[in-house]
């Protein structure tokens, strides 16, 4: 096999290898996402892995995400552990045994009756912090690079924020979240298009309990 055959069986492989959705139901999986940068280096995998892209290894990554290739090694093992990132291929390269990671899904969902009643409080905050402080790493990579255009003339290019602090009834805080929830499982149905544009997104919702005692 030639190397250009090669490159595309590999990639093939990528694609049917990898499913779509992971649901996360354990703590132990929750805590390996309490990191920003396993986060970054999930939402990147992930990202390969949805366009059916081979993976990287620990060197490519590193200059992929501009760290230290050292620094990498711990983090790729902790998501291997959880089957977060599995080793595609293994080869000895001047001696040294290298590997290649791809995602372990596409896509990652959050059990609700797992948060909800089993998951520690402290491991879902250092989860979704290290969710919102990947985003703005990535966020502010885009910009720094220039492949954000804030002012640009299409629309759908430019970034789109919203931070609030509103007081509703429940009613209408419910509905809210159930739109939400639909719109969120909206996106998720629909197939990647490996020719469109990227579109990464970030939402968070949470409701404070007020009550006294």
């Amino acid at each position: 096999m030639d190397g250009a055959r090669a490159a595309a069986g590999a990639a093939e492989e990528t694609r049917t290898a990898v499913p779509g959705v992971r649901v996360v139901d354990d703590t132990d999986t929750l805590k390996a996402l309490a990191d920003p940068l396993r986060v970054t280096i999930l939402r990147v995998m992930m990202d390969r892995a949805a366009q059916g892209l081979r993976g990287w290894t620990a060197k490519e990554l590193a200059a992929e995400l501009r760290e230290p290739q050292t620094k990498l090694y711990r983090h790729l093992k902790q998501l291997e552990e959880r089957g977060l990132l599995r080793v595609a291929e293994t080869r000895v390269v001047s001696g040294i045994t290298e590997q290649r990671y791809v995602a372990g899904q596409t896509t990652l969902e959050f059990s609700r009756d797992f948060l909800d009643t089993r998951a520690d409080r402290d491991d879902q905050a250092e989860a979704f912090g290290a969710a919102i402080d990947s985003f703005r790493r990535q966020y502010l990579a885009a910009a720094r690079g220039g492949r954000l255009d804030p002012q640009g003339t299409e629309a759908l290019r430019r970034p789109l924020m919203m931070l609030g602090d509103v007081r509703v009834s429940p009613g209408r805080a419910a509905r809210f979240r159930d739109r939400l929830s639909a719109l969120i499982a909206e996106y998720l149905d629909e197939e990647d298009d490996a020719d469109g544009i990227p579109l990464n997104v970030l939402i968070a919702v949470y409701s404070e309990n007020t009550a006294s005692g």
